[in-house]
């Protein structure tokens, strides 16, 4: 493993590089945008995200919580290395290669909940990329886990070029349509298993005790369900309540200014990599967890206002004309995503503490309320309705995650701080769009945020260049 030293410095280190390698994993789909929107009309574009909402739902389930788990029992010194790997992924080749089957067996039924009777190959081709995705998942836990981002990154850059060399192939030059995007997926899919097989391999024995598998379930297993509450009851299900009110064109116009603000995600994602190992190897260092809110919160607002500002000059590069009505959802949705990030923070204890049982109840009370509204104001007020609830749902879930787990894990967080950084960029946004959202008048708002945020986290910054952040 690499040099531990636990400072805010490596952190975000650490969450640059891997906010490139995740960005490269799940950015496929913004940068095939142009290729897609011109490709494909609302409705067949509402089909494929109506796809992955499937892959998305079966990822959570095929990983059962148990990434975390692996986690938390890798870095705990009483166990081996190797056992704990090995018995990892030869389990999780047994129960993904048995649901696998199942999913088979259930892909006419399944077919007719997500898209139509006649799509059931579309459901297999998706089965069959996310089981190989569950089985590579492995080789990049242990990337992460032993700070390797360099070669996460080039992994994930390879694969992501392969997968847009096959988009483009399947869909401009064999006119396949969206079976030829599911097809670009699977390639690039079993191309990254090829690549981290290797890596794996090193970490495979077949003598090994299974003793311990228990404790990985015992942690693992509590996890699932909010992994499903979250992955699929928080981030998916509006889109299936939209293709059943308002049909699949909506469906495809409100996927893709989520596309967009997912690009807030990839930042999010980026970070989370990096801090659920920072958080197990330090869990000590309850300062650098504090400072890392606020610093988390400033760099997000900044990717944020960018987004914010400039999505009609953004969507009038990349996007066909017929989806520009989207772009309305996309400061909403990114916004949501930095609440994610900090429920994210703020959740460390429950983790730190064994006590990710209680962050089921926790998420439930979001859980329920984001179906409430969803539908009660998709039919009133369409594709924003959808990303208000989206919005409120994931502020509700951080509220309760700071609540309950800083009785758990006790940390200083400077919500004051948080609040007023928060406060002053959506005043802006909207002080700007009041003032009639001329170019210049964002070009100068985005400005002004940029520097007051810069001269908030000026000391920092200044010791960024010269040393590690003081903790």
């Amino acid at each position: 493993m690499g040099k531990k030293s636990g400072t805010i410095k490596d952190l975000f280190g650490q969450s640059t590089v891997y906010g490139i390698g995740i960005f490269l994993r799940k950015a496929l789909g913004f940068f095939l945008i142009p290729l897609y929107t011109h490709a494909f009309t609302p409705a067949q574009y509402g089909k494929l995200a109506m796809i992955y909402l499937f892959s998305g739902a079966l990822t959570t389930i095929f990983n059962l919580g148990l990434n975390e788990a692996f986690l938390k029992q890798f870095t705990d010194k009483k166990y081996d290395k190797k056992e704990v790997f090995s018995r990892f992924f030869l389990f999780r080749l047994l129960y993904s290669s048995l649901f696998l089957i199942v999913i088979f067996l259930l892909s006419p039924g399944l077919s007719n909940l997500f898209l139509t009777s006649g799509d059931v190959n579309l459901i297999q081709l998706a089965s069959i990329t996310i089981w190989i995705e569950c089985l590579s998942g492995p080789g990049l836990l242990i990337l992460r886990i032993t700070n390797r981002s360099k070669k996460y990154v080039f992994i994930n850059t390879l694969r992501f070029l392969i997968n847009i060399a096959l988009n483009i192939m399947f869909i401009l030059y064999f006119k396949m349509g969206i079976p030829g995007v599911l097809l670009g997926n699977l390639g690039s899919s079993f191309i990254l298993f090829i690549l981290l097989y290797p890596e794996m391999r090193n970490f495979l024995t077949i003598e090994l005790p299974w003793g311990p598998l228990k404790q990985l379930l015992h942690y693992g297993l509590p996890i699932l369900p909010l992994s499903i509450i979250i992955w699929i009851g928080l981030d998916l299900i509006d889109r299936w309540l939209i293709k059943w009110i308002l049909g699949l064109d909506q469906t495809g116009i409100y996927t893709l200014g989520y596309q967009f603000g997912t690009a807030m995600g990839v930042l999010v994602y980026g970070f989370c990599g990096a801090w659920t190992a920072f958080f197990y190897n330090y869990p000590e260092n309850k300062k650098a967890f504090a400072d890392s809110s606020v610093i988390f919160v400033r760099i997000s607002l900044v990717l944020w206002a960018l987004l914010s500002f400039f999505t009609p000059e953004i969507f009038k590069i990349m996007v066909a004309e017929k989806y520009w009505v989207a772009q309305s959802v996309v400061p909403i949705i990114a916004l949501s995503y930095i609440f994610f990030g900090l429920e994210e923070i703020f959740a460390a204890g429950f983790y730190i503490k064994s006590r990710t049982g209680l962050l089921v109840p926790i998420a439930l009370t979001p859980l329920l309320v984001n179906i409430s509204l969803n539908i009660y104001l998709i039919p009133r007020y369409g594709i924003m309705g959808a990303a208000a609830t989206t919005l409120f749902s994931y502020f509700l879930f951080a509220f309760f995650a700071y609540m309950i787990g800083n009785k758990i894990f006790p940390v200083k967080y400077n919500l004051k701080t948080i609040s007023l950084d928060l406060f002053l960029s959506i005043i802006l946004i909207c002080l700007t769009n009041l003032a009639g959202n001329t170019l210049y008048q964002r070009i100068l708002a985005f400005i002004i945020l940029i520097s007051i945020l810069a001269y908030k986290e000026r000391k920092r910054i200044r010791k960024l260049f010269i040393t590690d952040l003081p903790l």
